[in-house]
């Protein structure tokens, strides 16, 4: 029933009145840090980089605050490139990656396609790519500025 303590019979007032001074201390300091611990797990669920921002609990997408909606394949891209920053990915090792556990396979020819679409939903300027770099002959990265 959540009884924290107990006070026999016959007792003194002022005992009583420490005794629920302690527990409303108690219970104050449990809310604060639980208020602590979702502040920093909601921070810790935010990836940034390049003006975009995901959150990975609600697996949305913001570029300055305003929602991009991307489709499943293009979500786990970005976040595949997102999480290793100004690292070359093979185009092997992203088909691997999206290969997903349903079967469902990502071929070369239609990760050239996705990657167009994402560059269109994140870049500012399509002339002028600054966010998912080609390394010809190898794959893509991500350039973290």
């Amino acid at each position: 029933m959540g009884g924290d303590d107990y006070i026999t019979k016959p007792f003194r007032l002022r005992e009583m009145i420490s005794r629920i001074k302690a527990v409303m201390r108690r219970k104050n300091f449990a809310a604060d840090k639980k208020l602590v611990e979702k502040k920093s797990e909601a921070s810790s669920n935010i990836i940034q980089s390049n003006g975009i921002e995901i959150h990975t609990l609600k697996t949305q997408v913001f570029k300055e605050e305003k929602e991009i909606f991307l489709t499943p394949v293009e979500y786990k891209l970005l976040c595949l490139f997102i999480q290793n920053p100004n690292i070359t990915l093979k185009r092997e090792v992203i088909l691997e990656k999206l290969w997903d556990s349903s079967g469902e396979f990502v071929d070369d020819n239609t990760l050239s396609v996705y990657i167009k679409r994402l560059r269109k939903k994140i870049e500012d300027n399509d002339s002028h790519i600054k966010s998912i770099v080609t390394v010809r002959g190898i794959g893509y990265k991500w350039s973290q500025q």
